[in-house]
């Protein structure tokens, strides 16, 4: 009996270690158990029956998650919280880029006796084009009375000079500041309304500006001009001013 006693008393100490053993891993399991049921897709509500907040947050799937992220987070496998990405500013975009394309008709910019004459076109870059489309013919080809006029809202302009049956084309580069583009035509004797075009940089960034310089007007092929119908803008059909 007495040699019994210590091998009763050990065999009784290697199944308490076991038990202790199988509740720890318990515990490590039950966690990683519970993270799978709270990962499963809930089935969809039906339409007729509205879904009602618990007052416990979230009620036992709630319950679950919670526990879930608690053991994930134990273990240092919890999902990050994905940072804020900063907006950029516009200043950091890269600039526009605008495909001028200008066609010089024979007939360009007539005189009182039908001959072409030369013609000149200044392209401008504008952060509104508000002051632009409301300034009268005489403010332009003055480069101190544009600047008057326009203020704040003029980026930078540039000249070019047209000759009969030219084709000019170039690529403008444009700043982000600049949201606007223009075009004005110094005609002898402009048809109203045709010799002034605006257009949205981003938008020409993307279509290309193709333009026809007629006898007392222009005409806009590819692109949408601000503020005018785009059927009135595509004709070349166009009386000019005795």
């Amino acid at each position: 009996m007495g040699l019994r006693r210590p091998a009763q008393r050990c065999m009784k100490t290697r199944q308490m270690g076991r038990m202790r053993a199988f509740i720890g891993h318990a515990l490590i399991a039950v966690p990683l158990l519970l993270t799978a049921c709270a990962s499963t897709p809930s089935a969809p509500t039906m339409p007729s029956t509205p879904s009602t907040p618990s007052g416990d947050g979230g009620g036992v799937m709630g319950f679950l998650g919670g526990m879930a992220d608690s053991a994930l987070s134990a273990v240092g496998l919890k999902k990050p919280d994905v940072p804020d990405v900063p907006q950029v500013p516009d200043s950091a975009l890269p600039d526009w880029k605008v495909n001028w394309r200008i066609y010089a008709s024979d007939s360009l910019n007539v005189d009182a006796q039908g001959r072409a004459l030369a013609l000149v076109v200044r392209l401008y870059k504008l952060k509104s084009p508000d002051a632009f489309l409301q300034a009268p013919y005489d403010t332009f080809g003055d480069a101190a009375k544009e600047k008057v006029v326009l203020g704040d809202d003029l980026v930078a302009a540039r000249e070019v000079q047209l000759i009969p049956g030219q084709h000019y084309d170039a690529i403008d580069k444009v700043a982000r500041e600049a949201r606007y583009v223009g075009i004005v035509a110094l005609y002898r004797q402009p048809l109203q309304d045709r010799w002034r075009y605006a257009f949205s940089t981003a938008a020409a960034d993307k279509s290309g500006l193709r333009i026809g310089a007629h006898a007392c007007a222009m005409s806009v092929q590819v692109g949408e001009a601000i503020g005018l119908p785009t059927t009135a803008v595509r004709s070349v059909a166009m009386p000019c001013p005795p």
